[in-house]
């Protein structure tokens, strides 16, 4: 295969090049995976005598072989290698003449480095006419990506790799797309050293191009209103004879990533959950292509049953005559923001509002105007939420609508209301004319004299208002019991209950002892008053025919006959009551079977299920068989029965009391929270909790919203605390040593001399629950060793271990601390040197090279403020909370660093070191950082502080500060101070005398030929009081202008009598904020008592008691007016 000894006579013969060069392919392909084989053909115009293989770079033939019978030659390779990766020519011979060299041939070889990922952007499908990129991107430096497409007749596409943060990429643009880019592309990354030796394959992207072909159209079979749990099939349709049909479901209206073909135009989704709620579109496409239709139009897929129901009623009612207008309102006691109205049968889709008023109850009106006949029908609504806007409610209950031709109106409820009235107001007014008759008429009070005297009947004591008293109870509830009635009817006819929402309660009407098979009468009570509709006795209690008032009756007084009725409710809930529980639990998981347990008296004939908020009777159950309980079983729990319940029973007597209530509450229908242990899930024993060690403490957490409180979230994590005691504490060492170095296998070992068998490790400030190990003896030690793997930042921190014995749930005495610091093994102090041919040189100067970030980071302030004049000095202190050896003063731009301090104690405790910097110009930056280190590692900083950077201020022209609301301003008021000067500065800074806060700074801002900015300081509170300077500058020099004059703000004090005059200024230094909207105030005296925002308009509420006390004057006065004529009349009848 290599070159012979007729090498140079062959060489000198390639010169002449006196035939027509061949051709050259590779067959399977150019691009060959690592171990395939592979064949290199070369091909002549004539007969040949012997072929040559040459390889780029390669003097020599690369190989030799004889032509067949075809006049051409092949060169295999068994097995293709790095090594036969690159470009070969071909050449022949025929009898003393030799051929040109053909056209290089590329052999690639792929398989040889780590796959890169290929992605498209936006998405790999693109529709008809539009652009996509394809990004090749690897974390490995490469010289060259490398796109191919399977299948295609073009070229691979080659582009120089593009580096950015943590990642090398290219893109690959194609597009405007037509149907020929569709199909399958994969990436290969190379190095620029070897071109032709190739990295494997990306995974393949496939690229589907869509609106090829006219659109499908997509149902659902039964609806797009479907019950979770309910079956549901979305059919994709069309005329065109596709073979394979994709569905996509719409997810935050990004293009689908993906199109998965079927032959089947049906797509079976049941049984449905709330996951399946959405938006859907489908497409079409013919077998064997990666070309799709254009999408159909969007489906909305509905899953109902995810909240309560909603109420459905009808304005102003049921039955509503052609061309008026009514209104359908959904209401809701739960959070809804969005409500869905839908008629049954109609194809049209539903109706949707969004709410506008956010309390409760909440609400929507559906109005309907004007009405045909074509509004006729059954109605439901739904409520949802926008964050879940496909997870409806529960259907509300139907509602039938009805159209008629005529407009004629029921008034039948006023008429009885209006006629009820006027009969009482006769009645009443019949009585006192009865009573001022009697009193009149002397005669009949002399015979109603004699004839009681004539009998032997006893008189009553019992005062005569008793009787009309009586009169008029019977007359109302005769009135309203008529009224009531009707309301009945209604009811009935609308399903709306009048009073009916919140609370169902029953009573009885007939015999003391009811029969089983009679059913309870309701009675509805609103919240908060009692309802008017209510069993009255009318005519068994009024006194009819012959019967006189009961100061007229003879004999002792008879009973009531209201008293049978009151004797008969009494008789209600003197059962025990029951006892209701819940199996597995109160709190169950969604979608998890459970059971309700009502138990109560062995006479029960039948037990009720009551949940709090529905109208009348969750479940009920009749007893086949004596006993004394029932289960009431629970298939799926979803929040639907998440609420409080209650039960109670019917013994042959009456209903039971109704049990205490049983919280039923649903999980999981919500993201887990998080569950942590602060400070640490380590406790004392006997802590605040407290906690005793003779129990185990381990915890979960949920979270609800308040519109919901039975519907929970996933149950956090499990928190178990480690409750420490006092035992004998072990010891923690780190064999490493305390500092390990980044990617470093750390174990750290808890050992102690007492017999422990089960030991802990905890890390201060993680919210994890401690790492557990059993005992792994030691040298006659106990103790066990926490292996933490490679070493990561997140591993430093302070760590300590715990024993105890696996018989007792104390743990020992925590053991001392152990600090971990974690550092780049690359810190240190570095030297170099060279060799030579008469030996090394000497060492360089040192290097320090040192790694950041080690510990937390310490505060920069300036002192006494980051504002220094052209020339002057400034203290800058760096000071942490932490114990620092030494703090670095580093200079924006400089290298080495400033400064080097050893830090001291503050007064305050911190540690910190004073730095002092001088003079400054205005011809350089003044930007700083500093950061601290410890004494045993010298090379390992903490994060540098956040920047300072000074302000240093010049000599021209100064600009001025204005405050646009004035020199007094209020509480929370918000404030805005105006820096503006007529020389063109376009940067500007704000200043506050004392703060150690660097100056606020802002752009130019032009206001009417002046520069300028506006520095919006927000509300007013008293921490922005103080004197204020700005500054000017140019973009293009590092110096300020000379500060403006200070602006003052002064406080006043006025009297609310007299708003417009104020007191003498206070002292002007400082910002004096007020905790009132209305006044500021000097600090020396005390704000006035009252203010005009303390008036308040009192005109209605004054009103009102004026008209209440004049009512009250005059019913006292028609009362005494009476008692007098009464009086005057009582003499003169009796001398008469």
């Amino acid at each position: 295969m290599a070159g012979s000894a007729r090498t140079p006579t062959l060489t000198a013969l390639l010169c002449l090049g006196t035939l027509p060069k061949p051709s050259i392919w590779a067959h399977p392909g150019l691009i060959v995976t690592k171990g395939r084989p592979v064949t290199i053909w070369c091909q002549a115009s004539l007969r040949a005598d012997g072929y040559y293989l040459y390889k780029e770079r390669v003097p020599e033939p690369f190989w030799e072989t004889s032509p067949d019978s075809s006049n051409k030659a092949s060169f295999p390779f068994a097995s293709m290698s790095s090594h036969s990766a690159g470009r070969y020519q071909c050449v022949y011979h025929s009898r003393n003449s030799w051929s040109q060299r053909s056209d290089f041939l590329p052999l690639v070889v792929t398989g040889v480095y780590g796959a890169p990922s290929l992605s498209a952007n936006p998405g790999p499908v693109v529709v008809l006419g539009g652009t996509v990129s394809l990004s090749c991107s690897s974390q490995v430096i490469w010289g060259s990506l490398h796109l191919l497409k399977e299948g295609g007749a073009d070229t691979p596409q080659h582009v120089e790799l593009t580096s950015h943060p943590e990642t090398y990429h290219a893109l690959f643009p194609v597009g405007p797309v037509n149907t020929s880019h569709a199909g399958t592309y994969r990436c290969y990354a190379s190095p620029q050293s070897y071109p032709y030796m190739w990295s494997q394959p990306s995974d393949p992207l496939h690229l589907q191009v869509t609106g090829v072909y006219r659109e499908p159209s997509l149902s659902a079979q039964p609806g797009s209103l479907v019950q979770s749990g309910d079956s549901l099939t979305l059919q994709c349709r069309s005329e065109t004879g596709f073979g394979r049909f994709a569905l996509t479901k719409d997810e935050e209206l990004r293009a689908p990533q993906r199109l998965d073909g079927q032959p089947s135009p049906s797509f079976p989704l049941g049984p449905v959950s709330r996951t399946h709620g959405g938006r859907y579109r489908c497409y079409g496409g013919h077998n064997l292509s990666s070309t799709w239709s254009a999408p159909s139009a969007p489906l909305d897929i509905l899953i109902t049953g995810m909240y309560k129901k909603p109420s459905l009623s009808a304005q102003p009612g049921l039955s509503v005559s052609w061309g008026e207008n009514v209104t359908l309102q959904c209401r809701s006691e739960i959070w809804f923001d969005t409500f869905h109205l839908s008629k049954e049968g109609s194809l049209a889709p539903s109706q949707v509002l969004r709410l506008q008023d956010p309390t409760v109850p909440y609400q929507i009106n559906f109005t309907l105007s004007p009405v045909t006949s074509d509004h006729e029908g059954t109605y439901r609504c739904y409520g949802s939420q926008s964050s879940s806007p496909y997870l409806l409610s529960h259907p509300s209950d139907p509602l039938e609508l009805l159209v008629s031709a005529s407009s004629s109106q029921d008034y039948t409820v006023e008429n009885l209301i209006r006629l009820g009235m006027s009969a009482l107001i006769l009645v009443v007014l019949g009585v006192l004319l009865f009573q001022a008759r009697h009193r009149e008429d002397p005669k009949i009070q002399a015979g109603h004299r004699r004839k009681r005297e004539k009998t032997d009947f006893s008189v009553s004591s019992t005062p005569i208002w008793k009787f009309h008293f009586r009169l008029l109870a019977c007359v109302c509830g005769c009135i309203f019991q008529t009224y009531c009635e009707q309301q009945s009817w209604y009811s009935e006819q609308t399903g709306s209950p009048v009073g009916a929402q919140n609370s169902h309660l029953t009573t009885e009407s007939g015999p003391r002892t009811p029969s089983p098979q009679q059913d309870p009468r309701p009675m509805f009570l609103s919240p908060g008053r009692t309802s008017l509709c209510m069993a009255l006795p009318c005519l068994s209690s009024c006194p009819v025919g012959n019967e006189v008032p009961p100061s007229a009756q003879s004999g002792p007084e008879e009973p009531d006959a209201m008293t049978p009725t009151l004797t008969a409710l009494l008789y209600l809930g003197t059962l025990p009551k029951p006892s209701i529980r819940a199996e597995p639990g109160t709190s169950i998981p969604w979608w998890t079977p459970m059971t309700i347990w009502c138990q109560g008296s062995l006479e029960a004939q039948e037990y009720r299920l009551l949940k709090e908020g529905h109208p009348g009777p969750w479940d009920t159950q009749k007893l086949l068989e004596p006993g004394d309980k029932v289960n009431f079983s629970i298939i799926h729990m979803t929040d639907d029965y998440a609420g409080r319940y209650r039960c109670d029973y019917l013994s042959p007597t009456n209903w039971s009391e109704p049990s205490d209530p049983l919280e039923l509450v649903v999980t999981g229908f919500h993201g887990k929270p998080q569950l942590s242990a602060l400070p640490s899930p380590v406790v004392a024993s006997g802590g605040y909790v407290p906690v005793t060690p003779s129990l185990r403490w381990t915890f979960r957490c949920y979270g609800y919203y308040s519109h919901s409180p039975y519907v929970w979230s996933y149950p956090s994590h499990p928190l178990e605390l480690l409750v420490s005691g006092v035992s004998g504490k072990p010891s923690l060492l780190a064999p490493q040593g305390p500092v390990v170095t980044s990617g470093q296998n750390l174990t750290l070992q808890c050992r102690s001399d007492v017999g422990y068998d089960r030991f802990a490790l905890s890390k201060e400030g993680a919210h994890d629950p401690p790492r557990r190990l059993g005992r792994q003896p030691q040298a006659e030690l106990s103790g066990a060793d926490f292996a933490l793997g490679p070493v990561r930042p997140s591993i430093g921190g302070w760590y300590t271990c715990y024993g105890r014995h696996s018989l007792s749930s104390e743990w020992s005495a925590p053991s001392d601390p152990l600090d971990i610091l974690v550092a780049d093994g690359s810190a240190g102090r570095y030297h170099c040197r060279y060799l030579s041919p008469t030996g090394w040189s000497e060492l360089s100067d040192p290097l320090e090279l040192v790694v950041t970030g080690i510990h937390g980071k310490p505060q920069l302030s300036a002192l006494p403020s980051p504002v220094v004049a052209s020339g002057g000095n400034v203290t800058l202190k760096c000071a942490s909370w932490m114990t620092f050896y030494r703090f670095v003063l580093m200079k924006e731009g400089e290298r080495q660093p400033s400064s080097t301090l050893d830090s001291q104690r503050a007064p305050s405790v911190q540690f910190q070191a004073l730095f002092l910097v001088g003079p400054v110009t205005p011809s350089l930056r003044w930007t700083f950082r500093c950061y601290g280190y410890y004494n045993n590692t010298p090379h390992m900083w903490s994060y540098p502080s956040d920047p300072l950077e000074l302000l240093v201020s010049g000599v021209s022209g100064k600009p001025s500060l204005l405050a646009p609301q004035g020199p007094v301003v209020t509480s929370g008021q918000n404030l805005t101070l105006q820096c503006r000067s007529d020389v063109r500065y376009d940067r500007f800074a704000l200043s506050k005398e004392g703060a150690p806060d660097p100056p606020w700074r802002l752009g130019r801002q032009s206001q009417a030929g002046l520069s300028g900015a506006d520095f919006a300081l927000g509300p007013v509170r008293p921490s922005l009081g103080g004197r204020y300077t700005c500054f000017g500058g140019h973009s293009l020099s590092p110096e300020w202008s000379a500060p403006s004059d200070p602006w003052t703000y002064r406080c006043f004090g006025f009297s609310s009598s007299s708003p417009h005059l104020l007191s003498q200024p206070s002292d002007p230094l400082e910002l004096r904020v007020s905790g009132t909207a209305d006044t500021v105030s000097p600090p020396q005296n005390e704000s006035a008592p009252g203010s005009a925002s303390d008036r308040r308009d009192y005109t209605v509420e004054n009103v009102i008691r004026m008209g209440v006390a004049a009512f009250i004057l005059v019913v006292l006065g028609i009362l005494l007016l009476e008692a007098r004529h009464s009086q005057t009349r009582t003499p003169e009848a009796a001398s008469s």
